[in-house]
């Protein structure tokens, strides 16, 4: 078994933790699934995206999460566990790496309590939380995971691909794809036109690229006629 682990002492309050958890997992795509009789957060199926998995706890102040990904040689037919380091895939895996890291981060923010976010410089949703000392709810203002870095490579991406539509259409397909999926995920990001410009950048450049691959097809078969 090959995973990254961290296990860090928090002592938080669990609705946060919980707060904080469902909304990276909904925003990065993770679903809870069955895997090897174990119960997992999947996201990714192998295709554009690497297929991620990643299991956590919280237990008296304690969090615990463990992320690897797994070779893909088919959807859902998969290989051994990788741990987010070693050179193969060493660029999806550095990104999931960091998107844990940065979710620690958020775990360990300041929380204002009662105060709103504008007050305090520090724009977040409010969840509420047990105060343990006056036995009431109370609301408390917390940053959720911001997927704006993902805005900017699904740009890189889109524009890749266009350079790569004139050289070859599957590549043009791959990349374009690959700003496409990237763009949707930052949609509700702080660079949400920059995401929507990817996106749209994408889909054109599939467009083309598939354009291209259609001719040089008809090419091809003319040939060899």
């Amino acid at each position: 078994m090959a995973r990254y682990i961290r296990e860090v002492e928090l002592n938080r309050p669990e609705e946060f933790v919980q707060y904080i958890m469902t909304d990276f997992l909904g925003k990065q795509g993770f679903q809870m699934k069955e895997f090897k009789g174990e119960l997992v957060y999947r996201a990714g199926n192998g295709l554009l995206e690497i297929p991620k998995f990643l299991t956590w706890g919280y237990q008296n102040g304690r969090f615990h999460i463990e992320a690897w990904t797994r070779n893909c040689w088919l959807p859902g037919v998969y290989g051994r566990e990788n741990a987010l380091d070693g050179f193969m895939g060493c660029i999806p895996k550095e990104a999931y790496k960091k998107d844990i890291e940065a979710l620690i981060g958020l775990l360990f923010q300041p929380l204002a309590q009662s105060e709103m976010p504008e007050k305090q410089g520090n724009p977040g949703t409010p969840v509420m939380s047990q105060n343990p000392r006056m036995n009431v709810q109370q609301p408390i203002y917390v940053r959720g995971t911001d997927m704006s870095r993902y805005a900017t490579m699904a740009l890189v991406f889109s524009l890749v691909g266009i350079v790569c539509t004139c050289l070859s259409g599957i590549l043009g397909l791959i990349w374009g794809s690959l700003g496409i999926v990237y763009g949707k995920k930052a949609m509700d990001s702080q660079k949400k036109g920059m995401a929507t410009a990817a996106f749209v950048i994408g889909i054109v450049t599939d467009v083309l690229a598939g354009i291209v691959c259609v001719l040089k097809i008809i090419l091809a078969i003319s040939q060899m006629v």
